[in-house]
């Protein structure tokens, strides 16, 4: 899930918002957000619908089914 992990990232530093900040609102260890990010792990789907809200974002878009 790489476009995954851009996207996240893009959209996190766009906002203002930190890697921790993420996965504090996720209640997730940093470091799990990592390997999501990073494409190690796949993320949960309720967490791809969390981050989607967090970051006010489509989950078409964080999985690359839209560019928009």
């Amino acid at each position: 899930m790489k476009v995954f992990g851009e996207r996240v990232k893009e959209l996190l530093k766009n906002s203002g918002n930190t890697q921790r900040d993420l996965a504090k609102a996720l209640n997730v260890q940093p470091s799990t957000l990592c390997e999501w990010l990073n494409g190690h792990n796949e993320p949960p789907m309720q967490a791809i619908v969390d981050i989607a809200v967090f970051l006010e974002a489509s989950t078409d878009y964080l999985l690359g089914l839209k560019d928009y």
